[in-house]
């Protein structure tokens, strides 16, 4: 369903923003034990949530931009300890700016992908600590200065390509500061297929990237955000051929284009109307293109205004996350202002297309030069919690504090040795007791320089679940109809010729659990 968007202040929007914000948080960072320090006001924050050593909690690494990075370790109790392993990922020599977790070779555990001004870096987790295998991997030719990395498998050969995005300050002519498109070769090795798009197109000082199926049929297309006015870039996703791969530039078609001095994304189907609309930041202005093609419109509309999520202030990193679990996900802006009326951002999603400020009076205001930002409920609580990034200053950890009785639900994939361990290009959809549907799409790579959890949170209000619909990478498609709440559910994807079988009939996550092997 699509709203009429154009009533905002219909809907108490300066009510609630008088009143305060309907969720709290609390700065912690001291009490969690995080005090790594950013030192570069050339690079970009980086900041990542992963379970590395899969013991079930949500780990973090922070890069330092000029000096050493570290991997903290989740204790369970709230608080952080630098990894035994953080000496072998530090970088210490390097200037590094943005980084993911991830499965790059299908065997279960999460490697890391550092990008740095030079030569990134891939660090393979072999599950008792990491090893650098940029050069054996093919990782190492290129040079420029690494920004974001957004993976996705575009080929569906089961393995985790990776886009990864090159800002510059003066021009981009030298091939050095362009992007690059790598594609995986089963785990082994990356071959450099930029090729496959228009390389004058991947040219402009870009800041961040996403990988999502914007026109739901069926694969992985991808946007691309560059600063200095340069034009913003979506590729679409249109299968094999074209000498390996088909992409085709659909920016000025859509209406995806709209130059700004872009810099952090965020995907979210705020509306709910089943398809994914995307935000971006940049100076002055921010971004909301409204996906219309549940009107049948292969177009986007920025709706920025009349949404509620315009601001004048000097904009990065941003995720949308249902922080009070009402159902409706909010968004946080970070920013770079020292007027206390632009920093941090904080908005409600009032539900209808609209949201309101509630930065005031949220605990997580914050007035410093926040670059990146990254989500994850790390203390398992139900309960959205994130970090920022603060640059020339360090790294801020906001737990989510908010009183309230409504449920929610996370969805944790598995799909190792199939796919990548969080089954990155799924989409999830929660099917509720009064009819409505929630959906969430696994992308890897998003807001600047930074990976959120992997499990897929869904705040209900007060509902229930009737049935969890998971539409695997390959297109399958599985039921979970458990009703579980405020709890996590695995689900595991089992092979198609399994599903098919004869008598086959589990529909529940405890039946895929025992056949995955949970």
């Amino acid at each position: 369903m699509r709203y009429g968007i154009a009533v905002a202040v219909l809907f108490g929007v300066n009510v609630l923003h008088a009143t305060g914000a309907p969720f709290q948080f609390a700065d912690v960072t001291a009490a969690a034990g995080i005090t790594q320090q950013h030192f570069s006001t050339n690079l970009i924050t980086g900041q990542a949530w992963g379970d590395y050593d899969n013991d079930g909690w949500p780990d973090l690494y922070l890069t330092n931009g000029q000096g050493a990075n570290t991997l903290y370790r989740n204790q369970g109790d709230g608080s952080f300890a630098v990894s035994v392993y953080s000496d072998q990922v530090a970088l210490a020599d390097r200037s590094s700016g943005g980084v993911t977790f991830v499965d790059y070779n299908n065997d279960g555990w999460l490697d890391l992908l550092v990008l740095n001004d030079g030569v990134d870096v891939l660090f393979r987790n072999t599950g008792v600590g990491f090893v650098d295998v940029t050069a054996s991997v093919g990782l190492a030719a290129h040079q420029g200065v690494g920004e974001s990395a957004a993976w996705a498998d575009f080929n569906r050969d089961g393995y985790l390509d990776v886009y990864i995005v090159n800002w510059y300050e003066e021009d981009g002519v030298h091939p050095d500061r362009h992007d690059r498109l790598y594609q995986n070769q089963q785990g082994k090795a990356f071959v450099d297929v930029s090729a496959l798009l228009d390389v004058g197109r991947m040219s402009g000082p870009g800041f961040a990237a996403v990988f999502v199926d914007y026109d739901r049929d069926g694969d992985q297309d991808l946007y691309v955000v560059n600063d200095k006015l340069f034009g913003n870039v979506l590729w679409r996703n249109d299968g094999p051929g074209c000498g390996g791969w088909c992409f085709s530039d659909v920016s000025v078609e859509t209406d995806a284009q709209r130059p700004a001095y872009s810099m952090g994304i965020a995907v979210s189907d705020f509306d709910l109307d089943a398809d994914y609309d995307l935000f971006y930041s940049s100076i002055g202005e921010s971004i909301l293109l409204q996906n219309q093609i549940d009107l049948g419109l292969y177009q986007f509309l920025d709706v920025a205004e009349q949404a509620g999520v315009l601001t004048t202030a000097v904009s990065w990193g941003a995720f949308f996350a249902d922080f009070d679990n009402d159902g409706l996900e909010d968004l946080y802006l970070a920013t770079s202002n020292s007027d206390p009326a632009l920093s941090d951002r904080m908005y409600h999603n009032l539900g209808q297309g609209q949201f309101a400020d509630v930065s005031a009076g949220s605990g997580a205001s914050n007035p410093s030069a926040t670059i990146g930002a990254a989500y994850a409920d790390y203390d398992l609580d139900g309960r959205i919690d994130f970090v920022v990034g603060n640059t020339g200053e360090g790294y801020r950890l906001y737990r989510n504090i908010t009183a309230s009785a409504n449920n929610w639900l996370g969805v944790s994939l598995k799909a190792s040795q199939r796919f990548d361990a969080a089954a990155v290009g799924s989409e999830v959809i929660v099917h509720l007791d009064d009819g409505a549907r929630l959906r969430r799409y696994r992308h890897l790579g998003s807001s600047i320089g930074s990976s959120h959890q992997p499990t897929l949170h869904f705040g209900l209000g007060e509902r229930s679940p009737i049935a969890i619909e998971v539409i695997w990478p390959d297109g399958t498609a599985v039921t979970d109809s458990s009703g579980k709440i405020n709890t996590i559910v695995n689900i595991a994807y089992l092979p198609r010729e399994l599903l098919h079988q004869d008598g086959f009939e589990f529909d529940t996550a405890a039946g895929f659990n025992q056949l995955a092997g949970w």
